[in-house]
Order: structure tokens, then sequence, then C-alpha cells
């Protein structure tokens, strides 16, 4: 027993020692317990210093991301800005797309029906009748109600138009002054009343025929009477006759459009000088082309 204790003597230079007896069991544990402690106080101070560098940290980077948040946010309302603005802008474009259309729609009908009733006026001088068979086993199309679509159906007319007057002979074949017309004249060899069944044109030989219409070359040849010639076949019942050429520049089966040249003025066959004979026949008989050539006049251009 006197071995677990400790005795401890403090003395000083003057004066009486102080003795004091401890139990080792006692400082071992006050000294376990001064370990223990400042073990647990570096330790908190190693896991404070952690735990607040690590706030720093977080705290640094809430900041940088609610930075960047604000900024992301800011984008983002200048995005929908400029999105609300660009579908502003696209709709007022369309809407006047939409009104510059329909302005458009009804300029091009108005100017169509004009057209139709230019083409109907001369298809009316010339004294045409009109015939279309209808025929509902050989037809097919869209449907379109009666009066549904205005424009559709001027189109559809005007086109019909300008099929048939591509294979009438309108307007003239030379550009030179008429010498002789259509009827009852004195023959200009034998001086006697006969009848001319066409038109003559005044021309320099080597001048330029040009066809009136759309047609196939039905025949190119030669005789006495008429010299070089040229009779162009419109599908019609249209013939165009072309005469005394110097030189013919088309052959039989030839296809020819409106204003193409077909031959060269002459003074072949029966004729009296350089000049062409020009003739029109509808369904084999002879007509007078002045009617022809005064549709030139209307200002109207036929469509190639």
């Amino acid at each position: 027993m006197h071995d677990k204790k400790l005795h401890i003597i403090i003395t000083g230079e003057h004066g009486r020692g102080h003795n004091f007896v401890v139990h080792k069991k006692t400082v071992h544990n006050i000294i376990v317990a001064s370990l223990l402690i400042t073990t647990i106080l570096a330790a908190g101070t190693v896991a404070g210093i952690r735990y607040f560098g690590q706030r720093n940290t977080l705290s640094a980077k809430t900041e940088y991301l609610d930075k960047q948040l604000a900024q992301t946010t800011s984008a983002l309302s200048i995005i929908q800005a400029e999105k609300d603005h660009l579908i502003a802008r696209y709709e007022d474009d369309i809407s006047h797309l939409e009104e510059n259309r329909e302005a458009l729609l009804e300029g091009s009908i108005s100017k169509l029906d004009e057209k139709s009733k230019v083409i109907q006026s001369v298809i009316d001088h010339i004294g045409i009748d009109v015939k279309i068979e209808e025929d509902p086993d050989h037809s097919g199309g869209p449907y379109i109600a009666l009066n549904e679509d205005y424009g559709e159906e001027l189109l559809y007319r005007t086109e019909q138009y300008l099929e048939i007057l591509r294979k009438i002979p309108l307007g003239r074949p030379v550009p030179g002054k008429i010498s002789s017309k259509y009827g009852r004249r004195k023959d200009p060899l034998v001086k006697k009343k006969a009848f001319h069944p066409g038109i003559d044109f005044r021309g320099n030989t080597g001048d330029d025929i040009k066809a009136t219409a759309d047609a196939v070359v039905k025949k190119a040849a030669r005789n006495n009477v008429l010299g070089r010639y040229v009779i162009l076949s419109h599908g019609n019942g249209y013939e165009t006759v072309f005469a005394h050429m110097h030189k013919t520049l088309v052959k039989k089966g030839d296809k020819v459009t409106r204003g193409q040249i077909i031959g060269l003025i002459g003074n072949t066959g029966r004729s009296t000088g350089s000049h062409l004979h020009y003739g029109i026949k509808y369904n084999n008989k002879s007509i007078d082309p002045m009617k022809y050539l005064q549709v030139a006049e209307l200002s109207f251009t036929v469509n190639k």
C-alpha cells in the first residue's frame, strides 16, 4: 500500500516545507485525462479549421453559382425578349406578305380578266365560233366548285383561247405595203376582171417571210402560177398560202411557230415584180385575210 502513494514535498529557502501525498492512480488518471482532453481539443481544432475552410469554399462556390445563375437568368431574359421581338416582326412580315399576295392576286385576276376579254373580242372580231366538246370519259383534273375560284376559271379559259389563237393566222407575214387586195380586181397581166384569192404585199427580193401562226408545213413546192410556194396547215380548218417566193426555207412535215421565217420574197411564177401573195383558207375556202391583219392593230400580243 505504501508503494501506491506518491509523496510530493515542496520546500522553500525559508520556512517550513509542505508534504503532499497523492495516489499514483490519481496522478495517472489526471495525466490520462489531460492527454485525452488535449487530443480532443487538438482534434476539435483540426476539425474546426477544416469545417471553416470547407465553409469558406462552399460560400465561394455558392457566390460563384449565384453570379452564374444571375448571368444566365439575364441572358435568358434577353433571349426571350429577342425571341418575342423576332416573332412579332415575323408575324408583321407575314401579315404584310399576305396583304401583298392578296393585292397581287387581285391585280393578276383583274389583268387576266382583261386579257380574257381582249382575246374574246379578237375572236368575236374574226367571227370564230369557239366550240368545246364536253366529254366526261376523256377529261379530268381537280374538282373546283362553280365560282369557287374565279382566277382558276379565268386561267383555264384564257389558256383555251390562247391555244386557239396560236393556230389562227393573225397579223402580217411581211411589213410591206399592200399592192393588191382580196376579191375582184383587174388582172395585172391580161388586164381583165378576175378574182384574187389573197393579198399581195410589196417587197424586195430576199426579204423575210414569217409564219402568221403555229402550223405544220403541208406543202413546199413550185409551179408556173404560184412559183415557189409554201402551204401551212394550222390543224383547225385554217391554211395559209405564201407564193412567188425567191426561196423556201422549210420542207413538208416541218413544224413552225408564229413569227418563224419560212422563206424569202421573190418574183417567181405568174408575177410582175417582187412581192408576196398571201392567202388564207378556212375549211378549204378562200377568205379575206384583211380582217386577220387588222387584229394585230388591236394592240394585243399573242403569247407564244
